[in-house]
């Protein structure tokens, strides 16, 4: 920031400099001390006052083009000025406004990206496909180099179904950007169409470039599955590791890797391992794997200890309920309603579930305790529901529930009367 602040007065005192120069008619000198500087100044009357002493000489061919680059210059600011605008704009959600300063931008200058770039998200943010697409296709013109309008192109068509031009639009850009961040991200939209060897092709070359890269390897190894060829991925993730050994997610892959192979003893121990090295959010991801594969092995005790910890531990919310949804599974297979209940209380205390959470546990609590034999509980339950949902479907759920169960009630009331 001083530095630049030390330039911008630097400048300023050559200009004014040049200023004096010219008007005592040195045009020669303030020539010299202006070309001097000329690479480094971004300032309009820096060059206006070139064009002014190399007309002062007669050099009319030079003062044409010092004019011309004060003109652009000056179009260039001013629409970088109409781009700060527009940020002010859609902040404000003034989308109309923010399009035609984008659009007088570009009629200023061009030949900035930014605006280009800009004025696409806009678009896109309104929903505006095609006039989205027009502005890519403008800027893969203006800055045929830069990977941004060729991804998003191709995820516009691919969004679309024509496969065909994202394929047409990805290979634009592979000849033109030798970067491997683009033939990346380009692997991974083959990918998704289904060119699977083209991804393939491109995230080994990638990997060649960039070793250490573990996004790379992963998505490599995704691929290397997708084709079959397993053994390879297996291989590519154990050297990996060799870089990274404790990184969950490689673990969780290898892990993968021998569930697909057959190997559930080897599948068991990685994902245990990646249990081990892992904490937080990534450790609670780790564990859910962990009980999803000894629920499908049958190792039922196992996996209901595992959702139990989840429970107790879990910073996800949404993890809490994904895995008391998995436990209610397991409890109701066993005719262990109890045990649905006692966890449900739990999970109330800790106070992390978000409204829409909330409801849906109490809604299963609600059917759990009709299971039970608790038929006033589970309708209070259902009551407190209604009162607080605003999701449809859900709503209908409960007052169906609360038909069925007042039935139930009167039935109970007339058995009793005559009993």
């Amino acid at each position: 920031m001083f530095r630049l602040k030390g330039f911008k007065k630097e400048i300023d005192s050559i200009i004014r400099e040049a200023r004096r120069l010219i008007e005592n008619k040195k045009y020669h000198r303030a020539i010299t001390e202006l070309e001097k500087h000329k690479a480094y100044s971004r300032n309009v009357e820096y060059f206006l006052l070139l064009a002014e002493a190399y007309e002062k000489i007669g050099n009319e061919e030079k003062a044409e083009e010092y004019f011309e680059q004060a003109r652009f210059l000056e179009a260039a600011i001013k629409s970088r000025e109409q781009l700060k605008k527009s940020y002010f704009l859609i902040k404000k959600k003034e989308y109309v406004k923010a399009r035609e300063v984008l659009l007088e931008a570009i009629e200023l200058d061009p030949f900035e990206p930014e605006v280009y770039i800009e004025l696409h998200k806009l678009y896109k943010k309104q929903g505006l496909k095609k006039e989205a697409a027009k502005v890519l296709k403008s800027l893969m013109t203006v800055a045929p180099f830069l990977d941004y309008p060729y991804l998003e192109l191709a995820g516009h068509y691919y969004s679309t179904g024509n496969y065909d031009m994202v394929d047409n639009i990805l290979s634009q850009g592979l000849e033109k950007i030798d970067k491997a961040s683009f033939m990346y991200e380009s692997a991974k939209m083959y990918q998704l169409i289904g060119e699977i060897e083209k991804a393939e092709e491109l995230l080994r070359e990638v990997c060649n470039r960039e070793p250490g890269n573990v996004d790379y390897r992963q998505k490599l190894v995704d691929v290397l599955i997708n084709l079959s060829k397993i053994d390879e991925a297996l291989s590519l993730l154990m050297n990996t590791l060799k870089l990274y050994p404790e990184s969950p997610y490689l673990l969780q892959s290898i892990a993968t890797i021998y569930e697909l192979k057959g190997d559930d003893e080897k599948a068991e121990f990685f994902m245990r391992k990646a249990v081990a090295v892992s904490d937080s959010f990534i450790k609670e991801d780790s564990m859910r794997m962990l009980a999803d594969f000894l629920i499908e092995k049958g190792k039922i005790d196992q996996a209901e200890e595992i959702l139990k910890e989840i429970i107790e531990t879990a910073e996800s919310s949404w993890l809490v309920m994904d895995a008391f949804v998995e436990f209610t599974l397991i409890c109701m297979d066993q005719n262990r309603t109890h045990s649905i209940i006692d966890i449900a209380k739990k999970i109330l205390k800790l106070q992390l579930l978000t409204e829409e959470e909330l409801l849906e546990l109490l809604e299963i609590l609600s059917d759990v305790l009709e299971e039970e034999g608790h038929i006033f509980a589970a309708r209070k339950v259902c009551e407190y529901v209604i009162k607080r949902s605003k999701n449809e479907k859900q709503l209908k759920r409960c007052y169906a529930n609360i038909n069925r169960l007042s039935e139930l009630i009167s039935l109970e009331k007339m058995w009793k009367k005559g009993n």
